[in-house]
Formats: C-alpha cells, structure tokens, sequence
C-alpha cells in the first residue's frame, strides 16, 4: 500500500481537554519479560482498569482495538492490580532500585495514557528517570492539550494532517498505520516516517529492541514513527498471511525433484 494514499484521514482538529488521574495510578515496575521493548522500567497507568481507561478518553483506539487493552499488557496490568490491593507496592522508586544496568530508556506507559497523570508528578518522575541516567520514552493522545510535553513524549496521531500539526506544536510525532503497511511514508508537508524499526526487524525474522533503538525518545530529532496496527484483530491477519506464505513455500519445495 502507498504511505500516502489515505493512512487514517480522519482528523479531530479540535482540542478535547487532557482527562486527569492521581498520582497513585502511576504503577511501576523495574523489569519486563517484553521482547520489544527489552527489559526496562515500564510505567502502567491506572491503579483500576478503569482509571486506566479514564486516562485514555478520546483516544480512538479505546474499546476500538487498542493493543494494550486487549492483549498482553492488559493481562499483565491486571494481575499487578490485585498484587497492589494485597499490598505490593508500585513505585518508581523501587523500579529504578530493581532497574537492569543494560536499561538505557524507561518507558512512560505500558498501558494508559501518562499525560492525563498530574504534571507535577511527571516532572518530577522525568527527573528521577533522567537521574540515573535513563530516557524517558512515552506517547500521548493529548498532545494538543499538553504543549508542555512538547519535547518529552511523542505525539500519538491519528492521522499524516495531524503528525504535520503535532511537528509545528514542536512535538515529534507517531502515528498508527495499516497493518499490511511497510517501507517510508511521507506527510502532507514534508515530514518522513518510517516504520518502528523494531517492528520492522521482526518481519524480516530479526530482532531490535526499543532499549536498543530509542527512536522514540521526543527529546531528540528524528522521523516520523508508524507502528502497522497490531491490535488482536490485525496481529491476527498478519498471522494469517505469514501462515500463507509458509504453505506456499512448502507446497513449491514438494514439487521439486532435484
């Protein structure tokens, strides 16, 4: 599919209010098993499921095929839910404390949006992180009504019109692609984009880890990130091509007779 015929059209030109949550939904953890992101701090937005989803409000992908809420990090998020009602603790604190020494990023929602948390909160968290040395890394629907984090976060879009918007908010910009997508693209105005190189790596078999990449990081300059929709209904269709294209590799190498 060309990058530029028609990647998400549609355009909410209009700023909806940034929704807020405490500061105790901000749930830490020091290590991860994700194979993409490597292993990293990570944080989880929402001390219910609710607050989580709360945080993510106007986002088109909520209750929509968001990857978070319907796969692995939903489960996960879940069970580090009903730990906290046993008492665990999430903080960042113990996170950075229990952080591995090859992590080089921390990574500002696993689950939820981090934007809709308290502002004092994430200066403060985006100073601890830098601290010791680590990128922050996180992405925001609500970037038009959070400029503040112009410089910090990425900007999640929803359309190519609105990477150009968030680009002149000084914002570096993200936006979801077809899932079949694959190669650069380009925004009405200019800016490129390429697809997540960790994604990218792993269709053609190989494996780059967002500790390694840290393109992502919206403090320094880059392209334009897409990520193909990998949402549990598109994960599923790209199972089903690469499926495909097994049996037809299998079905030629049986014909051969040398």
């Amino acid at each position: 599919m060309s990058a530029t015929t028609h990647i998400n059209q549609h355009t909410a030109r209009h700023t909806m209010p940034c929704p807020t949550v405490p500061a105790t939904a901000a749930m830490w953890t020091g290590t991860t098993t994700n194979t993409k992101t490597g292993d990293i701090p990570t944080l989880w937005v929402g001390s219910t499921r609710e607050e989580s989803k709360a945080s993510c409000k106007g986002c088109p992908l909520l209750d929509n095929g968001c990857y978070a809420q319907g796969g692995t990090p939903s489960m996960a998020h879940s069970s580090m839910i009903r730990a906290a009602k046993k008492g665990k603790r999430y903080t960042l604190k113990a996170a950075l404390q229990a952080s591995k020494r090859s992590a080089k990023m921390a990574r500002f929602g696993a689950i939820g949006d981090p934007a809709a948390l308290p502002m004092e909160y994430l200066k403060k968290a985006i100073k601890a992180v830098r601290s010791v040395g680590l990128d922050p890394v996180g992405y925001t629907h609500h970037w038009r009504s959070k400029p503040e984090l112009a410089g910090v976060f990425m900007a999640s879009c929803d359309s190519l019109e609105d990477c150009d918007e968030a680009l002149a908010m000084g914002y570096r910009a993200t936006v979801v692609l077809p899932w079949d997508h694959s190669g650069k693209f380009t925004t009405p105005n200019g800016a490129t984009g390429i697809v997540c190189p960790a994604m990218a790596a792993e269709e053609k078999g190989k494996s780059v880890t967002c500790n390694e990449c840290r393109l992502c990081d919206g403090s320094k300059a880059g392209p334009v990130i897409g990520f193909p929709n990998h949402g549990p209904k598109d994960a599923h269709k790209r199972r089903a091509v690469k499926a495909a294209a097994k049996t037809v590799a299998a079905d030629l190498l049986s014909t051969l007779d040398i």
